[in-house]
């Protein structure tokens, strides 16, 4: 898969969800405020590897950070059917994670811990877990705001003998591409270029798509030319052309 990098505002194609929360306590430019920063916003468990991972959460701000973490497990991803459903009982889901909660010092950090409880699955399982910054106490005098960015984790349990099959059909400028695989394939830096005259100024830029197991994806393309993606799976990065 693409590289990964601790500043996740960087990995567009790595962040499912970065969301502002704000809490509106007053209005003073004064106020002391935590920033929190992740180095991983996506966890991936293969059948064959460890079952447990870390998250690592840095608080670069002068105050405590306050963090509520709280993990969901999505049926039918990437589909209009798609729900998020808190997990109760990790036993069931098959992901635990701790702490639920925890404080971060100013110029601290601590690590978060995921682990998968169903290492042999025959499907592929896909969590989100959001960490979330909780207000504390404005030092400040009078009035004053903070501003908390949260994070959200995307967690992904391969099944045994992972494998992601891409089949494509093209009609006219649309291009319509299913995974009838077992895992899910990301599609990223996609172009096409113009059949007579395929200068790199001339293509145009696709938008990036994960497709899970049983998901399609149908695209209207600019043009007639052929397609291109980079493709990353359990099986590697690749490149792949429809025609």
């Amino acid at each position: 898969m693409p590289s990964q990098s601790g500043k996740i505002m960087n990995n567009s194609w790595y962040i499912h969800s970065i969301y502002l929360v704000l809490g509106i306590l007053a209005l003073s430019p004064l106020a002391a405020s935590a920033e929190m920063q992740i180095n991983n916003s996506i966890i991936v468990f293969k059948s064959d590897d460890a079952v447990r991972r870390d998250i690592t959460v840095t608080n670069n701000g002068d105050t405590p950070l306050y963090l509520k973490v709280t993990p969901y497990v999505i049926d039918n991803p990437g589909t209009t059917t798609e729900q998020r459903k808190k997990i109760v009982d990790p036993r069931e889901s098959g992901l635990l994670v701790s702490p639920h909660k925890l404080v971060v010092p100013p110029g601290r950090k601590k690590r978060i811990r995921f682990v998968n409880l169903h290492p042999k699955r025959e499907q592929e399982a896909v969590f989100r877990v959001t960490m979330e910054p909780v207000a504390g106490e404005l030092t400040a005098k009078g009035s004053g705001i903070k501003v908390m960015v949260g994070y959200e984790v995307l967690v992904l349990a391969e099944p045994d003998n992972p494998h992601s099959e891409l089949v494509a059909q093209r009609l006219g400028n649309r291009l319509v591409i299913a995974n009838e695989g077992n895992t899910n394939a990301l599609l990223f830096r996609g172009k096409q270029c113009p059949s007579d005259h395929p200068q790199q100024n001339e293509c145009a830029s696709l938008q990036d798509k994960r497709l899970y197991p049983g998901n399609r994806w149908e695209i209207a393309l600019p043009g007639s030319g052929p397609v291109e993606f980079h493709v990353a799976n359990s099986q590697g990065n690749s490149l792949k052309t429809f025609p």
